[in-house]
């Protein structure tokens, strides 16, 4: 009676020690996008679409990982990843981020400029947002510069969770000026029919993108191999056909 109380004891814990076992050790590498970014990445019919969920599933794709992708607000996507519960896709490296998070390689140059109304004067550098309301994207950096700016109260930055809803918000004159990628300002423009907006020429910052997994996640070893493979993209051409392909609304071939 005693070895069968014996076996049964050790049945339980067992099961326990496996049940306790971290899931994301096992599981697809869940990551998380910005669903209101096109043509960088937006929700699309079949889950996360745009140039980045197209260029980070090929590289796990070829790389061997497992990926379940996602889109959904961008403020959300940050929860997930401070909480080491997904990572997160075409995120900007930042001094404070990288405290918490490891990068990937770079995957994309983002461009930021500014959009105003054409009859304004003209925007060229982070000082002529001094003193203006200043529309942005709630969650996201432009910059150790501007996020300083912003910190230190030079400027009143409102954030939103579209470029659309930015625009709207210019063409209502409750901002002086917005600040967004240029291939997504000039998507949305498009499409909104804005033609009395103008965009700065010159990029008011420059910032790499990346793919970032939290440094507690079991999963933050699979960088090395998604490295790999998108380097291995970049020489054999189709990193750059899939971003020809995405910017021109076109998906990536299979």
């Amino acid at each position: 009676m005693q070895r069968q109380s014996f076996h049964a004891f050790l049945a339980i814990v067992l099961l326990a020690i496996s049940c306790s076992a971290p899931a994301s050790e096992t599981s697809d590498l869940v990551i998380n996008f910005d669903a209101s970014n096109p043509p960088l990445m937006y929700a699309g019919k079949q889950g996360a679409a745009g140039l980045y969920p197209a260029l980070i599933s090929r590289a796990c794709e070829r790389a061997g990982i497992a990926v379940t992708l996602r889109a959904g607000s961008w403020r959300f996507a940050l929860q997930e990843l401070r909480a080491s519960h997904a990572a997160a896709g075409g995120i900007i490296k930042t001094a404070s981020r990288e405290k918490l998070f490891d990068f990937s390689l770079p995957i994309y140059q983002e461009r930021v400029v500014m959009a105003y109304p054409a009859q304004a004067p003209r925007y060229h550098s982070l000082e002529d947002l001094f003193g203006k309301r200043v529309g942005v994207i709630a969650g996201w950096s432009y910059g150790d510069a501007f996020d300083l700016a912003r910190k230190q109260g030079k400027l009143l930055a409102f954030d939103s969770d579209s470029d659309a809803q930015n625009l709207r918000q210019l063409k209502l004159g409750r901002l002086d000026v917005v600040l967004g990628i240029r291939e997504s300002l000039q998507l949305a423009l498009r499409e909104g029919g804005y033609q009395d907006v103008a965009l700065t020429q010159e990029a008011l910052v420059s910032n790499l993108s990346y793919l970032a997994i939290n440094k507690t996640s079991p999963q933050q070893a699979l960088l090395a191999r998604f490295n790999q493979a998108l380097e291995a993209m970049r020489q054999d051409g189709s990193y750059e056909a899939i971003v020809r392909g995405a910017l021109a609304g076109k998906p990536a071939a299979p």
